[in-house]
């Protein structure tokens, strides 16, 4: 006999062989298990919150980039060619019109050696009783 291989045999037949593993005793769960565990994983609420930097970009970026490249005596053409960027990026980003991406800031950073990434804290807002809420008078100050 082939180990390895199962044979349908007659009760009678059956006594001469060992019974080997039938299908139900391998280790693996049933598919609908797997199915049933692979849908909790996704439908699990996550905190979007988490692992998420507390950095973000530094309001006088423009300045940064322009003061960078000119130290390095970098025309704005030449910064471009370096970080495999247009040059209309560069002008942009230099006059404050665009706001660059992850992917652009990680690059001028390298490429400039500086930070375009300021820590920035967390603001907790405390929630006011009902009692005490400013309503639209309060606001405008009439009486």
């Amino acid at each position: 006999m082939i180990e390895g291989t199962l044979l349908s045999v007659c009760s009678s037949c059956a006594k001469f062989g060992e019974s080997g593993p039938t299908k139900r005793e391998t280790k693996e769960p049933p598919t609908v298990a797997r199915r049933l565990e692979r849908r909790e994983r996704r439908m699990r609420t996550r905190d979007v919150y988490k692992g998420a930097s507390a950095e973000a970009l530094a309001a006088d970026y423009p300045a940064r980039i322009r003061s960078a490249r000119e130290k390095r005596n970098l025309s704005q053409k030449e910064l471009a060619a370096s970080i495999n960027e247009k040059l209309s990026i560069i002008n942009k980003l230099e006059a404050g019109d665009m706001r660059p991406s992850d992917a652009l800031v990680a690059k001028l950073e390298r490429a400039l050696e500086i930070k375009l990434r300021e820590k920035v804290e967390d603001v907790h807002i405390e929630k006011q009783d009902d009692a005490q809420s400013m309503t639209l008078l309060d606001l405008l100050g009439e009486e």
